[in-house]
């Protein structure tokens, strides 16, 4: 199987660690905000994003603890693209066997290929024994950067 790196996508500035949010919506605001700051993506993603989260966020958690939200392709990507944030305190999804979420991926792709290449590096990334435990443990984004490019 090929592999996919998630730092294809995803770059040191687009990482916080130990984010404070108080619910779901809050931290996947706060995972879109960095990559509108970086001019990855436009604030009418974020917009679709949410709308796809109000219907469908309980999916996108993909195994215990860990979401990866995302909306499709569309122009309002400028840039493929991933941001990562862990939470200092988990927050709820609504789903019930992986619930609550301490870790936020955001994927954001310009086409279908991509999206499913973004998609095929956070999963490859968290197929990875102990990643999970290691990004909750990792204090600092240097700490978050480092497990990422392993």
């Amino acid at each position: 199987m090929k592999e996919y790196l998630v730092t294809e996508y995803l770059e040191k500035q687009s990482i916080a660690c130990a984010v404070s949010a108080q619910n779901w919506e809050e931290a996947s605001r706060q995972a879109a905000q960095i990559l509108i700051d970086k001019g990855a993506i436009r604030s009418e993603y974020l917009t679709r994003m949410m709308e796809k989260l109000e219907k469908e966020r309980s999916y996108m958690v993909l195994t215990s603890g860990v979401a990866v939200i995302h909306a499709r392709p569309g122009e309002d990507v400028c840039k493929n693209s991933i941001s990562l944030l862990t939470l200092k305190q988990p927050v709820e999804f609504g789903n019930a066997n992986y619930d609550p979420v301490s870790v936020v991926f955001m994927l954001a792709a310009t086409d279908d290929n991509s999206h499913i290449r973004l998609m095929m590096a956070v999963a490859q990334k968290l197929s990875q024994p102990d990643i999970k435990e290691k990004m909750l443990a990792a204090k600092e984004i240097e700490d978050l950067w480092t497990l990422m490019q392993d």
